[in-house]
């Protein structure tokens, strides 16, 4: 068998724990505990073989091409994480996050927090909410959700009770008034980062206006019932808040000077900074639903960005092959152990929010077969005793993929095992990584 056709076997045997993993996970959905100690075990064996036979083999080598080969490992391990890091912050943001439980909460956090900070610049416009002081707004911040309508629905009536404000963060919503015997009068059409609702913060009267989106639309959610519960625990507040509504009733639309409305902005983002915005697993799963509903946009998003974790590990393998000392079964062994949870946990996310068993098998198998292709052309395009030049460039290029490795360890997989686990992360690290040094060994 000649040594291209071996790397592909020891890539599709690296990679068949992906579809064994989420064969696991959508038929026995294990617990979070199990979860979060598998994917711990994994991480800690593969920090073990990128240690030893990548990380490890570079120092050897110093000791008879010198220290460039080292250099080159690190610059190349550099770049590795950077290029891993920036394109999956790109797939993030094209539905790859639903992926994983902690890269979805993570994102969600994120932009969270900058559509928070999107709504308090608009909510210190309204003299009514800018008349809080900065501490008393950023608390009901949190307390905003996120609501989603699609083109064509009403968001509330002409008449009906004002319970809320809104505020758009993306979409088109016409605001029109009625009439007895009239046609509907458009007198607004407002978009992305605009408010309506503020009247029934602070007062009884009925909706004057109907809110009718133009297209799917998405907005902040902020109740009168969570409203009026800061001012029941801030009577200075609500005497402020009352006295300020009489006089300003009529001048709600107006805007205040903007001087005054950044420093209450700032203010407000600064107290902000001490709250953490909590993301809930049912929000999660409700923005997975959403994103893999979508279409095939997110769907190919999520395989992407699975397929970034693949195609390093899949070129080591490849390289190692065909090196003078062969394959590592501990790195084997390590890529095989890191991929069943991730796979048995990306699997359980993907198919609370929606994913059908089928596509997700079909994603897993693909990336088994590309992972063998991945390590078929590493075994083919480098050489197996690079000198000169060419060293450091194969030693570049292993060390961009070590690189790779580890900054997805650090990013999706501990994060992954400690979201789900917390305190037992710890343990199962070690005893992946000494189970990896255990086949090293004994192998």
């Amino acid at each position: 068998m000649d040594i291209a056709t071996k790397a592909f076997i020891w890539g599709v045997v690296s990679a068949i724990s992906l579809p064994i993993g989420a064969l696991l996970g959508v038929i026995f959905k294990p617990s979070k505990k199990i979860n979060s100690a598998l994917m711990a075990f994994g991480a800690g064996a593969l920090l073990f073989a990128l240690t030893i036979e990548l990380f490890g083999e570079s120092i050897i080598e110093s000791e008879e091409h010198g220290r460039a080969v080292v250099f080159a490992v690190m610059g190349g391990a550099i770049l590795g994480g950077l290029l891993f890091d920036i394109l999956n912050q790109i797939l993030n943001s094209k539905g790859a996050f639903a992926r994983s439980l902690s890269t979805a909460k993570r994102y969600l956090i994120s932009r969270n927090q900058s559509n928070a900070e999107l709504m308090i610049e608009k909510l210190s416009e309204i003299p009514i909410l800018a008349s809080l002081p900065p501490e008393e707004i950023a608390l009901l911040i949190p307390k905003v959700k996120t609501k989603r309508y699609k083109a064509g629905t009403e968001i509330f009536h002409q008449g009906d009770k004002g319970d809320a404000l809104y505020f758009i963060l993306k979409g088109k919503v016409k605001i029109l008034i009625e009439e007895p015997n009239q046609p509907s009068q458009t007198i607004a059409t407002l978009a992305n980062s605009d408010i309506f609702g503020e009247i029934a913060l602070v007062t009884d009267i009925p909706r004057t206006a109907t809110a009718f989106c133009l297209e799917n639309t998405e907005v902040f959610r902020l109740s009168r019932k969570d409203f009026q519960s800061l001012m029941e625990i801030s009577p200075e507040v609500k005497e402020q808040i009352s006295n300020l509504a009489k006089e300003r009733i009529d001048e709600l639309y107006e805007k205040i000077p903007s001087d005054t409305s950044h420093t209450w902005s700032r203010a407000v983002q600064k107290r902000m900074a001490d709250l953490r915005l909590e993301v809930t697993d049912e929000d999660i799963e409700s923005e997975t639903s959403m994103i893999i509903k979508t279409g095939s946009t997110a769907a190919i998003a999520i395989w992407l960005g699975i397929l970034i974790d693949a195609i390093p590990e899949s070129m080591v393998i490849g390289m190692l092959t065909k090196s003078i000392t062969g394959i590592s079964i501990a790195f084997i062994a390590g890529v095989f152990l890191a991929n069943l949870p991730e796979a048995m946990s990306s699997s359980t996310t993907m198919l609370k929010g929606g994913m059908k068993i089928r596509k997700i098998l079909f994603m897993w198998i693909s990336l088994v077969i590309l992972t063998g292709i991945g390590a078929f052309l590493g075994a083919v395009l480098f050489p197996q005793t690079p000198d000169g030049s060419l060293l450091y460039v194969v030693s570049g290029i292993e060390g961009l993929a070590a690189g790779a490795m580890l900054t997805m360890i650090a990013q999706t997989m501990l994060p992954e095992a400690f979201e789900q686990g917390g305190a037992i992360v710890g343990m199962s690290t070690l005893l992946g990584f000494l189970a990896a040094l255990s086949v090293k060994i004994l192998v």
